[in-house]
């Protein structure tokens, strides 16, 4: 009686029968690359992200598979600001100066990665108050106010070190401030205070006052316009050694939405000399579930005009 031959998986079989005809199964393809579960846009039953999704891309259109479309060649090309503006504030809005933001994500503590959820005012021209929660009970609050900066970590209620406040942890939040102006794009448009200069067709360096502080951001554009990475100086020591120094301190952008008329980034990054020199070092993986601009005409939110209160213990200290 003539051997049974081997069963073959479904896989197999399938691939044989669309494959070569000696039999011999062709090279499977490879399966791409599955990304983190942090930036899949997966969401639990009942929560539901805000905003509208843009894609921002840097593919040129093409017409039937002819070369890409470059329109007129003579004419001059926007400029990084021009084009910032045209992708990331609507016709409609008014005069926005800051925003209340939710997210959640990763965040570093150590070797670790942490879940959060955080809520944040922001008016990067005054400051910002935040407050972070994270698994386990863990809560950090801090704020940056008028170049006042102080924070405070609490584990289940309990203070587990004194409240931080300080030049050296003003000096780091700073930059803070400075970075969350992409949460706000009409601040960070060409005026008086806010002075914009072209490094190349897509880069450009912004300069603006933040609380009395200049301050001085690097944008890197997507042919549309919008930002795909931006950075600053941030007062810190990202490697432990024990040098606090000025080091380059920035956001990787993955996504954008757009939350009543501004078009912002939604998902993305926060890190070290994410753009290089030197070995860079994520610290934040955030996505943004809801915005909601804050107009000049309204009053200074009440999270700004009364900053936490601190107990007396409060000590200097460094960031």
């Amino acid at each position: 009686m003539p051997s049974t031959p081997p069963r073959q998986g479904r896989r197999a079989r399938t691939h044989r029968a669309a494959g070569r005809g000696d039999g011999m199964p062709e090279t499977l393809p490879s399966r791409p690359a599955r990304e983190p579960r942090w930036r899949r846009a997966r969401r639990p039953d009942g929560w539901e992200r805000g905003g509208t999704a843009v894609v921002a891309t840097d593919m040129r259109e093409t017409v039937g598979g002819a070369e890409p479309v470059l329109g007129d060649v003579t004419a001059a090309p926007p400029t990084p600001a021009a084009r910032y503006a045209a992708c990331s504030v609507a016709s409609t809005v008014g005069d926005v100066v800051g925003a209340r933001i939710r997210s959640r994500g990763l965040i570093r503590i150590g070797g670790l990665w942490w879940p959060f959820r955080s809520h944040e005012v922001t008016l990067p021209t005054h400051g910002y108050f935040r407050e972070i929660r994270m698994a386990g009970g863990l809560r950090v609050v801090d704020s940056w106010v008028d170049g006042e900066a102080r924070r405070s970590t609490t584990l289940l209620g309990r203070c587990l070190h004194p409240a931080l406040v300080g030049p050296d942890l003003a000096r780091t939040d700073v930059a803070h401030a400075a970075l969350s102006a992409m949460w706000v794009p009409p601040v960070l448009l060409p005026s008086d205070t806010v002075r914009w200069t072209a490094e190349d067709r897509d880069s450009a360096s912004v300069a603006l006052v933040v609380a009395g502080a200049p301050v001085s951001l690097r944008l890197t554009l997507h042919r549309g316009g919008l930002p795909r990475r931006i950075s600053t100086m941030r007062w810190g020591d990202p490697e432990g050694s024990g040098r606090f120094r000025e080091v380059p301190f920035g956001a990787e952008i993955l996504e954008h939405r757009t939350f009543g008329g501004l078009t912002v980034p939604s998902t993305g990054v926060l890190g070290w000399r994410l753009d290089g020199p030197g070995p860079g070092r994520e610290v934040v993986r955030f996505q943004l579930t809801a915005l909601e601009p804050v107009p000049g005409a309204a009053p200074l939110p009440s999270e700004l005009a009364d900053p936490p209160h601190l107990s007396e213990d409060s000590a200097d200290g460094e960031p």
